[in-house]
This record gives structure tokens, sequence and C-alpha cells, in this order.
């Protein structure tokens, strides 16, 4: 058996508002195996339809989305999905990375936290250690 039949799928979504950053993460999961990217949504109503829908494994999330609730970022979507879907591996991928916002994410149940501008190329590797 090959090993890539071994390893179990991993079903991603994307949530962030900028069209760039979702093409980028989505061209880099097309290069990997046993990955199936989903689509992106741009704010906190679309990510909870688009999870609802497809019943991803891993979410990749910003903090900074668009939404119509006050005050409502990617660390309100964080809380509600960890509370909706515990076994979902949640991965913040910001531009927001002081420590602040990096410890406040950890303690809200984020299994990881990238800084978007030194951190894009460790989600490959920490997907592949997320699928053993």
């Amino acid at each position: 058996m090959s090993e890539s039949i071994l390893q179990p799928q991993l079903k991603i979504v994307t949530v962030d508002d900028s069209p760039i950053i979702a093409e980028r993460v989505e061209a880099m999961l097309s290069d990997m195996n046993n990955v199936t990217f989903l689509g992106n949504a741009s704010n906190i109503s679309e990510a909870l339809s688009l999870i609802k829908t497809h019943e991803p494994n891993v979410v990749i999330l910003d903090i900074h989305l668009e939404d119509n609730l006050l005050k409502a970022n990617g660390i309100t979507l964080l809380i509600i999905l960890r509370k909706k879907y515990p076994g979902l591996k949640i991965i913040i991928l910001t531009n927001m990375a002081e420590d602040q916002y990096r410890h406040t994410c950890i303690d809200f149940g984020a299994d990881y936290f990238f800084d978007k501008s030194d951190d894009f190329d460790k989600i490959p590797d920490t997907l592949r250690k997320i699928m053993i």
C-alpha cells in the first residue's frame, strides 16, 4: 500500500478577508498530498456556514475579518469554533502577531499561531504533523 493511502485526508477551510492570502494558501495546499481545500470565507457568517456545510478538520484563520458584527474578529470566531467543534484544528495566520494576540489565541484554544510575514512557509510542515 502506498504511503499516501495510509495518511488521513485533511479537509481545510481558510477564513481571511484578503483574497490574495486565500489564493496563496490555496496554491500552497494544492501542492500537498492528502489535502483538500474546501474554500475561503471572508467573515464570520460565511465561515460558520462553510464549516457547517463542509465539516473541515482544519481551519486556517486570520484575526482581522470584515464582518457586520460590532467588534467581532477572528478571535470571536476562534471562541465559537472551539466550543462548537472541539476536535477541529485551528491555525491562526495573521499580521497581528504581537504577543498579546498570540497569548489570547492560544488561551482560547488555537492549536498554532503564525505570523503571515514570517511563518507562512511553516504551514505545510504543520499540516503534515496534524496528519500523523
